[in-house]
């Protein structure tokens, strides 16, 4: 009967059963010239001689080319798994502890990445480094991936990451110089006393893809955002060839608690390559307690239970995220009410989808309608359907349906909602957003629709009143021979030269303004007005040159002198529970800048400058990874994260000073602060109703007398 060979080196199928074909290697003694070993794997199914046939070809490799290495024991490649895996718990971990700190939750964005990193690392492990493994539709790698519990939107991610860990090691291999992945594993073989040899580091390397898998996998199973690492698997069948080890075949999904996978001595090679293969045994499991049915929630507890669930996350949601949330159960409970749904055991997979073509027919700004969010969801579909149909009418369509970004926001949040449910032992159908959750733009198309401004397109902004001289306190757009220093004045300068987030800066107390080995700085940290967003944003920037020239520090000297506390204090009144001074920089600054500014304001101007910045810095030659400290993020990169310290003072000085000077036309005026600031007077506009700051009910500028 012929022969048919499969993929894998030394596997061809005689009749209905897979063997093992291989030529002995022509150094050992006592084979004859061209002998071959043929073994019967006694395996009639083709993934399972696979995997077979790649063990017995591994082990053939070791006793050809290290015939009197010292290989890898069970112990050094446990151990090796156990301070890779301690290792990264302890960096996820310390994130972890940085955002309680700060009063934050990891980004779920971070999360996610753990979650598509760890199968990157999963598939490495797996299939090892030798061959590119193809990511098409129908290919057995995607498959395996999605059967595994991977998403669709997964698998480009997880292939770029792939290949650019694969590429480095393979890099490494070839005489490359050394990538810090290969420091990591020449350091785990010495703390183990492991003989560096090129089979000793294959063992090592697999053990730290298998740690780093399970650790990831881990992280991403955050119970504060939906569940992406699928329901845990059925235990996978093992098949041992002479030892209880899980074979690098398609089962993606080992358990962290599994032995790591022995490396045989020379000695045994022979012994294992023949033993017999062995099925493992069915384990009957023991008999189980009858659990208590689930309880079943009215519509008018929802409430009840929500107010719990914000109470969980206290100290990691702030009142923004639970207002969201507040918003989207009001608006699921009136979809399952217009469903007749009584209580949570009726939920289905329909009323998800029904609640999913809700966002669809809505105006995306009715949040800003009092009256349009006290409608039912039916109503108002049908006032967003009345509107659409007037606006075509008078040839001024809108468009229906909310953002994506804001869809699958909501989305989550139902997930968050629904979970706490069942994790409170209430009744609740099985759900799924697959379909239903819009996918995230690819990066390129994102970078397309942030905008850029550079110097030349801010620097219209400083020729505005507020900037060269208005004429009075109460008028900052009328021009005229008064300077005001005060956030108007200083915040967007603060915004163009350092690209900071709206709130790190409008939120800073006076005693955050410090000096430090000489330089003049602006300590960001967590403080009793604001938090932070994470860990990263906790840094220490440099003043920069132009606002010392026009008075900073004079201004902050003033405010220390009669007492005041917070940097911009018009930004905050007393009469509210929370103020939020980004938001309030907004309203007072936008609004004026976009009547003075000539050709208008660019969309969300604040993040606008942010962004500027970052654009202008690296066009200038600056590198990401100081970008990024100046801006407060954390890069992606085993240098950014693990090796080094964000750039210090003395550095940032001399980066953010390659920013063109855009505000030289302004001149130093003696401080003069606002004059409710200078009273201690609540502002203008605390107290007042949303558009009744100058007296009158639409928030219009009274005219002026003649």
């Amino acid at each position: 009967m012929g022969l048919r060979r499969h993929q894998v080196e030394n596997l061809v199928l005689r009749g209905p059963i897979f063997y093992w074909r291989a030529r002995i290697p022509v150094g050992f003694e006592a084979s004859g010239r061209n002998a071959r070993l043929s073994l019967s794997l006694r395996l009639s199914d083709r993934k399972k001689a696979s995997v077979v046939a790649r063990r017995l070809n591994a082990l053939l490799l070791q006793m050809e080319m290290m015939p009197r290495a010292r290989m890898a024991t069970k112990e050094q490649l446990g151990k090796i798994f156990a301070l890779e895996a301690e290792a990264m718990r302890e960096e996820i971990e310390a994130l972890d502890r940085a955002a309680k700190r700060t009063g934050t939750i990891r980004d779920p964005d971070q999360r996610e990445a753990d979650r598509q990193v760890g199968w990157a690392y999963r598939l490495l492990h797996t299939y090892g480094t030798g061959e590119e493994l193809s990511f098409d539709e129908g290919s057995e790698v995607r498959e395996a991936l999605l059967e595994a519990g991977a998403e669709a939107d997964d698998i480009p991610f997880i292939s770029a990451t792939y290949l650019s860990e694969r590429g480095g090691v393979v890099s490494d291999r070839q005489g490359a110089t050394r990538s810090p992945f290969l420091r990591d594993v020449l350091h785990r073989m010495a703390q183990v006393g492991l003989e560096d040899t090129p089979l000793n580091r294959d063992a090592a390397t697999e053990e730290i893809f298998r740690a780093r898998a399970d650790t990831l996998l881990a992280s991403a199973a955050d119970p504060r955002k939906p569940k992406l690492t699928g329901d845990k698997p059925q235990e996978q069948e093992r098949i041992e060839v002479g030892m209880a080890t899980p074979p690098p075949g398609p089962a993606l999904l080992w358990s962290a608690d599994a032995e790591p996978p022995v490396t045989p001595s020379v000695e045994a090679a022979v012994e294992v390559a023949t033993s017999p293969i062995v099925e493992p045994a069915a384990e009957t499991a023991p008999a189980k307690r009858a659990k208590p049915a689930p309880k079943e929630l009215p519509l008018s507890r929802f409430d009840e239970q929500l107010e719990e669930l914000i109470a969980n996350y206290r100290d990691d949601w702030e009142e923004d995220t639970a207002s969201d949330v507040r918003v989207l159960v009001g608006i699921f409970r009136g979809i399952l009410e217009e469903h007749d749904v009584a209580h949570s055991g009726e939920i289905t997979q329909e009323h998800v989808a029904a609640l999913r073509q809700h966002f669809n027919h809505i105006i995306p700004h009715y949040g800003r309608s009092s009256r349009l969010r006290a409608l039912s969801p039916r109503e108002l579909r049908e006032e967003s359907r009345r509107r659409h149909e007037e606006a075509e009418k008078n040839k001024k369509p809108i468009r229906l349906g909310l953002k994506p970004a804001t869809i699958r926001r909501h989305l989550g949040n139902l997930d968050h909602f629904l979970k706490h449910l069942r994790s409170s032992h209430f009744a609740v159908p099985d759900w799924s957003f697959e379909g239903l959750r819009p996918k995230k733009p690819p990066k390129g198309e994102v970078r397309l629709q942030q905008i850029k401004p550079g110097p030349e397109d801010i620097r219209p902004l400083y020729d505005i009143p507020i900037f060269t001289g208005r004429s009075s306190a109460e008028e900052p757009e009328i021009p005229g021979p008064l300077t005001f220093h005060c956030a108007n004045y200083f915040l967007p300068m603060l915004y163009t030269y350092l690209g900071p987030r709206r709130n790190e800066l409008a939120g800073l107390m006076v005693d955050e303004i410090v000096q430090s080995a000489g330089i003049w700085a602006i300590r960001i940290k967590a403080n009793e007005i604001r938090r932070i967003k994470n860990a990263q944003s906790d840094r220490m920037l440099p003043i920069p040159g132009e606002l010392l020239r026009l008075g900073f520090v004079d201004y902050v000297q003033r405010l220390k002198d009669i007492g005041h506390t917070r940097l911009f204090p018009e930004l905050f009144s007393p009469y509210l529970k929370k103020n939020k001074p980004g938001d309030r920089f907004y309203k007072d600054f936008i609004p004026v800048a976009r009547r003075c500014m000539p050709d208008g304001l660019w969309a969300r101007p604040i993040h606008a400058l942010r962004h500027g910045l970052a654009d202008t810095l690296k066009q200038a030659g600056v590198s990401e990874g100081v970008i990024e400290d100046v801006s407060g993020r954390l890069g992606e990169s085993e240098t950014a994260t693990r090796y080094t310290n964000p750039a210090g003072l003395s550095l940032l000085q001399l980066i953010i000073s390659r920013y063109p000077v855009i505000t030289g036309h302004l001149e130093p005026q003696p401080t003069r602060l606002l004059p409710w600031v200078e009273r201690h007077e609540p502002p203008p506009w605390a107290g007042k109703k949303s558009g009744d700051r100058f007296g009158n009910k639409r928030g219009r500028r009274p005219k002026k007398k003649a």
